[in-house]
């Protein structure tokens, strides 16, 4: 059922219901075209990036379990949260296992276009979630923030695919954001944020280096943004040498791409939705992770442009 009001509507998906914006170019798009098939009881498809929900689902169920019979509480990131897509998923895993005190989920948002949006999300579904409207750097301080006619795209000045005039917003270095909000060190951070991984990692180095598990971060990965002043693999590095580690990759552009079979690689998970083709690796080595995640490579696919790049997600975490 879709409930209309002004350019928002409420779209009820076999997961959750959620509100999304008929002007969104970008997630909101799919997920109307999802909920329309799915009120005419047609077979809605697959969801949105079903390989990155099933690592966000696995990992968050890890880490809820960890909590399940220990003193203290699970601390999720949400970094990047636009409309609450994610956010959605991430609480209805936890409080299928844990009781609202034992968790905790902050929805890291930046664009003041998606605010009203994703405040409207984390109500409508009552998740135990703190709304915080700033984004996440390597500074502590102000930064313009370029929006985007897709939702999910807009980026920090400087970076990424913004198209509409800059506006003034917060931004905080990781460990300043959990000191300023009292979070307690994170267990959990999805990080989505069109490039600014690099300058989160970098403003984090030595707050992760001494995060003890269980700490993981699961983040999209844009390696033609990468330079050797802006470098992933630095910063991976770096966590790599004190304690943390490569746990997946997810393929981008085709399920097995060139590079991964020449290295005898193959996916133990392969997810298919029609338009895209992803499979999610654990056997690597280090090097591998590195130069996969980290570099560009051009994957050919039947009847598209070749893809820039070869992996689109990885999850690390600290051991």
């Amino acid at each position: 059922m879709l409930f209309r009001r002004r350019s928002e509507r409420l779209v009820k998906l076999p997961e959750f219901e959620m509100w999304v914006s008929t002007r969104d170019r970008g997630i909101s798009k799919g997920l109307i075209e999802r909920a329309e098939r799915f009120a005419r009881g047609q077979d809605p498809g697959p969801e949105r990036e079903p390989e990155f929900n099933w690592i966000v689902r696995e990992e968050i169920r890890a880490v809820c379990e960890h909590y399940r019979n220990r003193e203290g509480r699970a601390v999720i990131y949400d970094l990047g949260a636009n409309l609450g897509f994610n956010s959605l998923i991430i609480d209805a895993v936890c409080r299928s296992l844990l009781p609202r005190n034992k968790y905790m989920l902050y929805a890291i948002e930046p664009n003041p276009d998606n605010v009203p949006l994703l405040r409207k999300n984390l109500d409508h579904g009552r998740l135990n979630a703190e709304l915080c409207q700033c984004a996440i750097a390597d500074y502590t301080g102000e930064g313009q923030f370029q929006s985007s006619d897709h939702s999910n795209l807009g980026t920090l000045a400087g970076r990424g695919h913004a198209s509409v005039a800059a506006r003034k917003v917060k931004v905080f270095s990781l460990p300043d954001f959990a000191e300023t909000f009292a979070t307690g060190i994170p267990n959990f951070i999805k990080m989505d944020i069109e490039g600014g991984e690099v300058e989160v990692l970098k403003g984090a180095r030595q707050f992760l280096a001494d995060c003890p598990p269980p700490c993981k971060i699961i983040m999209e990965v844009h390696p033609p943004a990468y330079t050797p002043e802006r470098s992933l693999k630095k910063e991976l590095r770096f966590l790599f040498e004190r304690g943390w580690a490569g746990k997946y990759l997810v393929s981008a552009a085709v399920a097995l791409p060139d590079r991964f079979r020449e290295a005898g690689l193959t996916p133990f998970l392969e997810f298919h939705t029609g338009r895209h083709a992803r499979g999610i690796f654990r056997d690597f080595t280090v090097e591998q992770f590195l130069d996969f995640s980290c570099h560009s490579h051009l994957q050919e696919i039947p009847g598209r442009k070749p893809s820039p790049k070869i992996v689109r997600a990885i999850l690390i975490e600290k051991r």
